[in-house]
């Protein structure tokens, strides 16, 4: 069974996000904060890592990522950023990924279709991970 972490600030997204993957036969674990969501990825050796990126002091997700990548050296681990920066910060540009300032392996916008998250972690678990879609 393959372990997801989950890293988000808002403890009802993370229930509802643990109980639709744990349906799915996935063993879930959560962080409310990026410094227990840093902890857990060391400790807990995920298969994959669903983070938000607006956190309390604002864009932390984005420096999870790459202290993931960086700080840790886990090329190999995928990471799916979940956020509704886009709709919150009104923007004028898109977020994606990108190997040089986001490197991560998809971007979804909240609220999202959870069929739609279901399918994109079954892609990454199921693809063969010799080099990250975004390396540093």
């Amino acid at each position: 069974m393959a372990k997801i972490l989950v890293i988000d600030d808002d403890q009802d997204l993370l229930d509802a996000v643990r109980l639709m993957l744990e349906k799915a036969h996935f063993e879930v674990e959560v962080a409310l904060t990026p410094e227990q969501g840093i902890e857990k990825v060391k400790s807990s050796a995920p298969d994959l890592v669903v983070l938000d990126v607006m956190m309390p002091s604002g864009y932390e997700g984005f420096a999870v990522a790459r202290a993931i990548r960086e700080d840790l050296k886990m090329q190999h681990l995928p990471i799916v950023i979940l956020s509704c920066v886009h709709e919150e910060k009104q923007i004028p540009y898109r977020f994606a990924p990108d190997e040089s300032y986001l490197p991560v392996d998809v971007f979804l916008d909240k609220p999202i279709d959870i069929d739609r998250l279901l399918a994109t972690v079954n892609e990454l678990l199921g693809e063969e991970r010799e080099e990250p879609k975004y390396p540093l």
